[in-house]
């Protein structure tokens, strides 16, 4: 199968997310969770269904399939990896992470994403947690000189 485009992910993101909270997703929640037009959201779930990775019924409800589900699973997941290696190793603040996050998802390999979350878990256990806060720390207080 073609790789998805950067958009295409971001649509599949959004209804793994909106299935996983909710139960389901439908398009306007699509819509305004992205901030983007009704038909965009249509287009997209399109082009999705035509991959056989998503399925909607008329004016209802998006369900992922099997194949969907798992693709979905992977982009939140590679989200979720920069998100927390963002906040937690180099202390940024939540709404920069999540930006941040959603740009270099799609721009890293699944490689040097897969090492970034390696490199969060072994400096977040508990003896090197209090080093890498104390860094922090003076990295916060570099940047007030």
């Amino acid at each position: 199968m073609k790789p998805l485009s950067r958009s295409l992910e971001d649509y599949l993101e959004a209804v793994y997310t909106l299935s996983r909270r909710d139960g389901f997703a439908r398009a306007s929640r699509v819509s305004a969770l992205l901030r983007v037009s009704k038909p965009s959201v249509s287009s997209a779930v399109k082009a999705l269904a035509a991959r056989g990775l998503l399925e909607q019924e008329p004016y209802g409800y998006i369900r992922l399939s099997p194949a969907g589900l798992k693709a979905g699973a992977l982009i939140a997941g590679r989200h979720s990896a920069l998100k927390d290696f963002f906040i937690s190793i180099l202390g940024m603040d939540a709404p920069r992470a999540e930006h941040d996050a959603c740009l270099a998802e799609h721009a890293l390999s699944p490689g040097a994403i897969g090492r970034m979350a390696a490199l969060a878990a072994f400096l977040k256990a508990p003896a090197r947690a209090r080093s890498l806060a104390a860094a922090r720390a003076a990295m916060r207080e570099g940047a007030r000189l």
